[in-house]
């Protein structure tokens, strides 16, 4: 059993740190939604989000063993690979990369290997009851898996058959953003049904994204 002096002066500030920088990314990623993007203003929401997110995934992990909490292990581990994705994404533009590297490789494989994790305890939780928030885990890590899977093969295709940058940043950071407003109305709006809290950003969340990929990908299309 834990004392309540060793929550004190480990999970306590932990925690603080943890929900300070939950609000600086859910400010700074509607920062780089409205602005306009590739601009200036753009770029310095993106890594403040991004920098603010990396404190958050940092800080849930310890919070989640310590609470024996292994969903929300899980969806820290969700929320973060999709930062790294859409991170890599404008990294490897701008190096001019077109062959993955072995940060590319150990990053979706492993959200390819936890995905997979959650899709099969989730799913398992879900048919031998009682579900819990099972259904949601599942999903999650159907999500997060997804992505892993389409980019690696992305990186066996020729470059210029490859689905353009700016679809996969927007996808890898609006997936991002979902998760965070998912993980902020999970913990605050407790009088919503668990399953709603879960999948109801995400429901709204993934046709926004659609939108916002139909939008600006042309503008961003390379010119010939």
């Amino acid at each position: 059993m834990i004392d309540s002096s060793a929550d004190w002066w480990f999970a306590d500030p932990t925690l603080w740190i943890h929900v300070l920088a939950g609000v600086l990314a859910l400010a700074a990623g509607l920062a780089a939604i409205v602005t306009k993007k590739g601009g200036r203003r753009h770029n310095a929401a993106g890594k403040a989000y991004a920098l603010s997110m990396a404190v958050v995934v940092v800080t849930a992990v310890p919070l989640a063993v310590w609470t024996e909490n292994w969903f929300l292990l899980a969806i820290a581990v969700f929320s973060g690979y999709l930062v790294f994705g859409g991170y890599r994404v404008i990294a490897r533009r701008r190096a001019g990369l077109s062959a993955p590297t072995p940060v590319d490789y150990s990053g979706h494989g492993s959200m390819l290997a936890v995905g997979g994790l959650m899709v099969v305890f989730g799913g398992w939780q879900t048919v031998t009851g009682p579900p819990g928030l099972a259904p949601a885990l599942a999903v999650f890590g159907g999500i997060g898996a997804g992505f892993a899977v389409f980019t690696l093969l992305e990186f066996r295709s020729p470059p210029g058959e490859r689905t353009p940058w700016i679809n996969w940043h927007i996808g890898f950071m609006g997936g991002a953003y979902i998760a965070t407003v998912t993980a902020t109305i999970t913990v605050n709006l407790t009088m919503i049904p668990p399953l709603v809290r879960w999948l109801g950003p995400t429901a709204v969340g993934v046709p926004l994204i659609v939108y916002a990929t139909r939008t600006y990908g042309p503008r961003f299309a390379p010119t010939t």
